[in-house]
């Protein structure tokens, strides 16, 4: 669902027979904008547990952080789920069956399954075209910034990370987004080599909420369900919206791993569980606005937020949606080398 941007949230900790006024620190690696203030401050004033976070903008970036012995100082990482169990395999979180054991009643079965033993369910959604509606026709295709008309050119975001670029080039194509056909992944990679000369940036436009003049240059962007309001509460004055093309778009699933750095803390397994109560997992999706994997969570929300196509979408888009899949070793290499081509 983001170069780094280092932000301390204190909150507080558990810990049965806790003594009065002791703290303990956990660090999380997550998406800017992707966790409740109120929440870490309730985590803070029930059990003494001080969340810090770390953000990340790119999964290239993160990705490098967890392959290398940097990863020691997070407990914690929200991770795609595909990503997650490749990584799993290397043995790089704790298995978190007991836990999850304990909370699958609160979500939904087909996203704990989509986390598989190493991941919590914490968020999901769509991917699709960001646009500023006072100044783009609505874009219905993935052409819009695939293959731009000349008025858009040089004013549109993409974001190159391997499996969602080369998806998009995919789906314009006809073709399944996590195909392993070697001739498909060549047909995208001219398309994205098109596309090339028409960007203004090739970075997650969620980045620039923190550059307002880059982003002023941008009209058009590759972004997920939500990141519409995170734009436009940057900019009150800002029209941003979101639209899934008509070739369809990747579902993804955000997952909340325990980072393998020895034991699991009792504080970390306890951030994992008061995350996933039903009105905690509601007031975070909420004050983050994304789409929650848990019912239970959902039932406690508003009905601006149960009824928001954004992040609940139709049927009929669920229908041209396709979950994330995992993806033969050479794909995988052929997609980075797509990315190291064009960058």
């Amino acid at each position: 669902m983001k170069a780094f941007y280092i932000s301390v949230l204190v909150s507080a900790s558990f810990s049965p027979g806790l003594v009065f006024g002791q703290q303990y620190e956990i660090y999380l690696y997550n998406w800017d904008e992707f966790l409740s203030k109120s929440v870490i401050e309730q985590l803070n004033d029930t059990y003494g547990i001080a969340l810090k976070q770390q953000y990340f903008s790119d999964e290239s970036i993160r990705d490098e952080v967890l392959l290398s012995e940097r990863r020691g100082a997070f407990e914690l990482v929200v991770i795609e789920s595909m990503k997650l169990k490749a990584f799993a395999e290397q043995n790089l979180f704790h298995n978190l069956s007991d836990i999850q054991q304990s909370l699958a009643n609160n979500f939904d079965s087909r996203w704990v399954g989509g986390c598989g033993d190493y991941g919590i369910p914490y968020a999901w959604g769509t991917s699709g075209i960001l646009y500023r509606r006072d100044k783009v026709v609505i874009p219905n295709s993935w052409k819009a910034i695939l293959d731009p008309e000349t008025e858009n050119s040089g004013r549109i975001s993409m974001y190159y990370e391997p499996t969602d670029l080369v998806s998009v080039a995919l789906l314009l194509n006809q073709f399944e987004p996590f195909t392993n056909n070697e001739q498909e992944l060549r047909v995208a990679y001219q398309t994205l080599q098109a596309q090339k000369p028409h960007l203004e940036s090739n970075e997650y436009v969620v980045e620039y909420i923190h550059q307002p003049e880059r982003l002023a240059n941008i009209d058009l962007a590759y972004g997920y369900s939500g990141d519409s309001y995170i734009l436009n509460e940057v900019d009150p004055e800002a029209s941003w919206a979101y639209i899934v093309p008509e070739e369809g778009t990747t579902l993804w699933l955000e997952c909340i791993a325990a980072i393998n750095n020895g034991e699991l803390s009792q504080q970390a397994s306890t951030i994992l569980s008061f995350l996933s109560q039903p009105e905690i997992a509601a007031q975070n999706a909420m004050d983050s606005w994304f789409a929650t994997p848990s019912s239970k969570a959902k039932a406690l929300t508003s009905q601006e937020y149960q009824n928001d196509p954004e992040l609940f979408p139709s049927q009929e888009v669920l229908e041209r949606s396709y979950l994330y899949q995992s993806l033969e070793p050479n794909s995988l290499q052929i997609r980075n080398r797509i990315v190291d081509s064009l960058r």
